[in-house]
């Protein structure tokens, strides 16, 4: 009966293996396939919806990436730039609320395209939506002329953080949140052990809003050739109806998305062929380098110590370090790599799995290979220690950046329960097991060895960084205790090297790399699309109860032929994928 359920399971895995090898070649050979590209044409880029750090994840994901993650997007925009076949821009604008270090990554592509004699158009429907964020303004003022619509108004009217406090409505439930955190600044669990804003925190977030919303007026100011004093004058006094917009210079035309199109053909000349980026990025005659390689490694999201294996269809969410650091270090060995660009986009999380990553970071410099760090919408707590023993380090001007410190908390129901007569007896073996448990406050002994850890690991972190940054005590103490900083802050302080984006990280990997700047370079992932797709055959085959590394599992010969017909590698104990098509190279 064992061998019956094994042998049923492992033909449920191979079945389904079967079905996404059949999805990838209908992808690649089939309608879905890329088509031929005209020799004159607009891009066409969909901006509603800002294109995330991460690539696709899942297996709906990674088959059909009809949407391009921000790396795609901006490396296409730089491609697109030098070819002559793409002759403008049209974008569709509407994400309002999108992090403005991804913004600043954007318009600094379209700045560049614009720079090689290309226009770009922009839509809205509306500008501003409720009025508390102006990342789409932000972002649509890098175009050379934008159009809104004559009913949409435009709402841009500064920049608002809220963040509710539940410590009074704890209180009242009867549970205590317990822990602690390193030092005031460190605002993250406040949520739960305050009543409102401390005045460090008040202090330290209002600086960063005023920050990034100050670097927003002077750039919109620049591309809309608008005195500073007026812009603000015209945010405070939004919002308003679309045609005020249009007269006092917002924006340049008032019409529908057929007017825009209109306007795009009009500038097109004799081109009426309108490509979209994901159509354009499975052209094989656009312009690609063929040089050295770089490395891409990402840390995206949480950095965890955990799996990040989230079921079949799950993104991929996490920064695990077993990931990246396998990433790191598997780009160190590749003799055609000559230097590692580590892109961050990442709040924090766990501090021994950002270690790891730091760690991997200081190895791969060890074996020769220079490491550059670009930072996204984020790079803090954790996402900042993984990247501080880099060569350089590169954030955009609105990357929020460092909070350096450490917290850590757990609620306590021991009122909750005895309100609701429930009663949670105790056995243990030592004194301080289950120091942390949700059922009784820990002793004073036992708080005592928590500010003991918390102590500990900041010290360890603000080591790493006084150390990696060659910062005194008084700097670093200044940079440190859980502060938040703008990008252009961070530079003051010591954190960072450079402001600018993946581009200008990519730059000066060649350079650390001693290559010439004349020289082209090749960009490669690591991990390979390929690797991500063969983990989520692997973990199709776990979700049925198949361990391909088991050496008691075979496959029926029939399947086997079958899959060694589209070029699957089914024998004893492995299942191997062949090479991804073009697509995903």
């Amino acid at each position: 009966m064992r061998r019956f359920i094994v042998g049923l399971l492992a033909t449920i895995g191979t079945v389904t293996v079967l079905a996404i090898a059949g999805a990838v070649i209908f992808v690649t050979t089939g309608p879905l396939a890329p088509k031929a590209l005209p020799e004159s044409m607009v891009l066409s880029l969909d901006l509603r919806r800002m294109p995330s750090e991460r690539s696709a994840g899942g297996v709906l994901g990674s088959l059909w990436r009809d949407k391009q993650d921000l790396v795609d997007t901006v490396q296409l925009l730089w491609q697109a730039a030098d070819d002559p076949r793409v002759v403008g821009l049209y974008v569709e604008i509407g994400d309002d609320a999108a992090g403005l270090g991804r913004v600043q990554e954007l318009r600094q592509a379209i700045a560049r395209f614009r720079g090689k004699g290309k226009f770009a158009v922009g839509f809205a429907e509306g500008l501003g939506g409720n009025g508390d964020h102006f990342a789409d303004y932000y972002l649509a003022s890098a175009l050379d002329q934008i159009w809104l619509q004559p009913s949409g108004g435009f709402a841009v009217m500064g920049l608002a953080v809220e963040s509710p406090f539940l410590r009074g409505g704890l209180d009242k439930l009867g549970v205590k949140v317990e822990g602690g955190k390193r030092w005031e600044y460190k605002s993250a669990p406040d949520s739960f052990t305050e009543t409102g804003f401390t005045a460090s925190a008040r202090e330290n977030l209002q600086q960063l809003i005023d920050g990034l919303y100050g670097q927003f007026i002077d750039d919109v100011a620049r591309e809309r050739k608008l005195p500073s004093a007026k812009l603000k004058q015209l945010i405070d006094s939004a919002p308003f109806e679309s045609e005020r917009a249009e007269k006092e210079g917002l924006v340049d035309k008032l019409g529908y998305r057929t007017d825009a199109m209109d306007a795009v053909w009009q500038r097109a000349g004799s081109t009426r062929e309108l490509v979209t980026l994901s159509e354009y990025g499975g052209d094989d005659k656009r312009p690609r380098p063929n040089g050295d390689v770089i490395a891409l490694v990402r840390a995206v999201g949480t950095i965890t110590s955990d799996s990040g294996d989230d079921g079949l269809l799950g993104d991929d969410s996490r920064a695990t370090a077993e990931d990246v650091v396998d990433a790191l270090d598997s780009a160190s060995r590749a003799k055609q790599v000559k230097a590692i660009v580590l892109r961050i986009d990442s709040p924090g999380g766990t501090y021994p799995a950002a270690d790891a990553m730091a760690d991997a970071v200081a190895r791969a410099r060890s074996a020769g290979k220079p490491v550059v760090v670009s930072m996204g919408d984020v790079a803090a707590s954790g996402g900042y220690l993984a990247a501080v023993r880099a060569d350089v380090i590169v954030a955009q001007p609105a990357t929020i950046t460092g909070s350096i410190g450490v917290f850590g908390i757990w609620p306590v129901a021991t009122e909750l329960l005895t309100t609701l007569g429930v009663n949670v007896e105790r056995l243990a073996t030592g004194p301080n097991a289950g120091m942390y448990s949700t059922f009784r406050p820990p002793s004073a002994t036992q708080r005592q060895a928590i500010n003991r850890v918390l102590d500990v690991i900041y010290a360890d972190f603000t080591k790493q960084v006084g150390e990696a940054r060659k910062l005194d005590a008084a700097k670093l103490d200044a940079a440190a205790r859980g502060r938040v900083f703008t990008g252009v802050d961070a530079k003051r302080a010591g954190l960072v090297d450079e402001l600018g984006g993946l581009q200008l990280a990519l730059s000066i990997a060649k350079a650390k790399a001693g290559i010439d700047e004349g020289q082209p370079i090749r960009v490669r992932r690591f991990p390979a699309e390929s690797d991500r797709l063969q983990k989520i055959v692997d973990r199709v085959l776990r979700l049925v109860g198949v361990d391909v590394r088991a050496p008691a599992i075979r496959a029926p010969r029939e399947i086997r032929e079958a899959l060694a017909r589209l070029g699957i590698s089914a024998r004893q104990g492995n299942v191997r994928l062949p090479p991804l098509p073009p697509l995903w190279r």
